[in-house]
């Protein structure tokens, strides 16, 4: 039942509407009947329009095709890398992540201090046996004194002081010996003067004996012919031969002396050559035992030195330190371990990409590329062009998982590093870095119908 039916009794009742003489329009072609189909047809052709706009926009809309990469900043070169030949006990660490190093200068310095005792003891065998070479050579050149080897010129401070003490004890050795020799000589010298002196008094005393004998024998005669004919006693005449005896005796002992002295300072004289013989003979005898000592020592010398000169680890090269495996002293090191790898300071650096092996066969050296740092504190790093400067010949494994990817080396010219500003400066080795390659260029149109393409392409090829 509706509500004309029954009027609500709380409402007042309302007279019945009068009739009206209006017409009723006529249905027609232009009526309501017509006016969904119209809007249809508008809203087709403004979506067949929009269609058309679309396609002609991505006719020629860039979409370039690329291949993503992720890398990192590293020098153009390898990294030098820094080991020990034999191992052992770190002593020293005189280095830290990221410091920069020159070349030669000592990092990592490992414990031999036996080796530095037994080197000590080589260097002051060595040093005291060039002095010595240097002065028996001196003494057999006749030099007034010694001249220093040429070896004591490139010795360190703490062996110069080695080499002056050994100096000072040669020269004191070399005066005394050209002393004592002096004095030999100098006695043999007076030796001999003194018996020249003695066989000029016998030869004097010879003189006096002669000229005595002469007398008595003029006296001798005198008196016996007074004693044959009884004017003096025949004891005179014995007297006087028994004096002329003494004298004959006498004159054989101061012959004989003559001969003794003259025999002694034959003697004298030999000795006084032989001074020098002698000595000429020990120095080349003492010469012979010091090259011997010396052939001996030096090698050994430069083995230790060559041993405590490893224990002591230099930088190759300028640069700054990375990968530092060695952190405090004591740590024990194996023999060939790398402690630590140093970046040449005059290194350029470039972009390490890893390119997925899927990606190889469309890359090229020249290709452009698209490069961003997203290590940067920046919320919208900006994009930067490279190009690809080098491809690996072949694929690489990753360490610690079987994937596999090709190297590509990627540099970005100086005016593109410069529109990240003070940002470059934080650009390091290992900055992380995302690259997209620029494989060919193409439009929207021709992304979205490859896959269409494609998969015509692999229907027609299995019928």
């Amino acid at each position: 039942m509706s509500e004309l039916d029954f009027p609500d009794l709380g409402r007042p009742a309302t007279a019945p509407a009068a009739p009206t003489d209006a017409p009723v329009p006529a249905a027609g072609p232009e009526g309501p009947d017509d006016s969904p189909r119209s809007e249809l047809l508008v809203g087709g052709a403004i979506i067949a329009l929009f269609f058309v706009l679309f396609l002609g926009w991505a006719a020629f809309a860039p979409l370039d095709a690329g291949a993503f990469a992720s890398g990192q900043v590293s020098v153009s070169g390898n990294r030098q890398a820094v080991q020990h030949r034999d191992g052992g006990v770190v002593s020293a660490l005189h280095v830290a992540e990221g410091d920069t190093v020159e070349a030669g200068q000592i990092l990592i310095e490992v414990a031999g201090g036996e080796l530095a005792a037994t080197e000590r003891g080589l260097t002051g065998q060595v040093v005291a046996l060039l002095a010595q070479r240097a002065r028996l050579e001196a003494e057999r050149s006749g030099l007034g004194s010694i001249p220093v080897p040429p070896e004591f010129a490139a010795m360190s401070p703490g062996d110069q002081a080695l080499a002056d003490e050994a100096m000072s004890l040669q020269r004191q050795q070399f005066t005394a010996r050209r002393s004592g020799r002096s004095t030999e000589r100098g006695v043999l010298g007076q030796r001999v003067s003194q018996l020249q002196q003695q066989v000029s008094g016998y030869e004097r005393q010879l003189v006096a004996n002669a000229e005595q004998k002469r007398l008595i024998e003029e006296e001798l005669a005198d008196v016996r012919s007074l004693a044959e004919q009884g004017y003096a006693p025949i004891s005179r005449v014995r007297a006087l031969e028994r004096q002329a005896a003494a004298l004959d005796g006498e004159a054989g002992s101061l012959r004989a002396e003559i001969a003794r002295a003259n025999e002694a300072m034959g003697e004298a004289r030999l000795q006084m050559s032989g001074v020098g013989t002698d000595m000429d003979e020990d120095v080349t005898e003492q010469l012979r035992a010091v090259e011997v000592q010396l052939n001996e020592l030096q090698p050994r010398l430069t083995e230790v030195r060559a041993q405590i000169e490893r224990n002591r680890v230099r930088a190759p090269v300028s640069g700054q330190v990375v990968g530092l495996t060695i952190f405090t002293p004591g740590g024990v090191i194996q023999a060939g371990q790398t402690l630590m790898e140093i970046v040449p300071s005059n290194a350029s650096q470039v972009i390490v990409a890893r390119i997925n092996p899927n990606d190889i066969d469309n890359l090229r050296v020249g290709l452009l590329t698209e490069v961003k740092f997203p290590g940067l504190r920046t919320s919208n790093p900006p994009v930067l062009r490279g190009r690809v400067e080098r491809l690996s010949a072949d694929s690489f494994t990753e360490e610690g998982s079987n994937n596999r990817y090709f190297r590509a080396e990627i540099v970005v010219p100086p005016e593109e590093l410069a529109k990240l500003g003070r940002g470059a400066d934080s650009i390091r080795s290992g900055s992380p870095v995302e690259v997209v390659i620029v494989l060919r260029r193409r439009t929207l149109l021709q992304y979205l119908v490859e896959p269409l393409v494609r998969g015509l392409w692999r229907t027609g090829s299995e019928l």
